[in-house]
């Protein structure tokens, strides 16, 4: 079987939707919409302080949510959390808006892959530089496999269930490698495990 990539998979999870408003926080180019099936209304949430014509929201997450959304069944944050400083704010804030399901990516920067790029380039990846001037668009958070288990079970409030899935990640030449780490993240999920997802469905 194919592997699927992060918004696919995500997508699949959610199943055939049935005229749901999809609130997607740090959409970027908007490519989770192209995953999702079934009949819904998609609406993006982004931030970019350059751009005065974009098709999404944009907002600033820092100072939490947009107030005027509306209803919102179904909110979808994917590799965005750990760029917000008010990461907790903004977890509790999505069971405050969503009537049905979260969906959450946490990326673990414990992988592997990462340790071996800091022990041989001495840097983990672009989002952690310690750059000259400030910029927008870092990670707040050093997120790792079970430190991220922790704190959505921690934050989630009781009459919410939570699904957690180790996302292995997509090879889309070797799939040797796939079906290798696939069998070794089971064993050590902290180092083999490229991310947790975790899909949240109100009770």
């Amino acid at each position: 079987m194919k592997p699927l990539d992060r918004n696919q998979f995500v997508a699949r999870k959610l199943g055939k939707l049935n005229n749901q408003i999809i609130l997607d926080i740090g959409c970027r180019d908007q490519i989770f919409k192209k995953s999702l099936l079934g009949d819904f209304k998609y609406i993006g949430i982004d931030y970019d302080p350059k751009n005065e014509n974009s098709e999404f929201i944009n907002h600033n997450l820092e100072h939490g949510l947009p107030k005027n959304l509306g209803r919102i069944d179904i909110i979808n944050a994917m590799d965005v959390l750990e760029h917000v400083e008010n990461i907790h704010d903004i977890f509790n804030e999505c069971f405050e808006k969503s009537e049905q399901k979260i969906a959450i990516a946490l990326p673990n920067m414990a992988y592997y892959k990462f340790r071996l790029t800091f022990l041989f380039s001495g840097e983990i990846s672009g989002k952690y530089i310690f750059h000259s001037k400030k910029i927008v668009d870092r990670h707040r958070w050093f997120t790792t496999y079970y430190n991220n288990i922790n704190f959505v079970q921690a934050n989630t409030p009781k009459n919410w269930k939570i699904k957690h899935y180790n996302f292995i990640a997509q090879r889309k030449r070797n799939f040797v490698f796939y079906h290798l780490e696939k069998i070794l993240s089971k064993l050590f999920p902290k180092f083999f495990v490229y991310e947790n997802i975790f899909l949240i469905t109100k009770i």
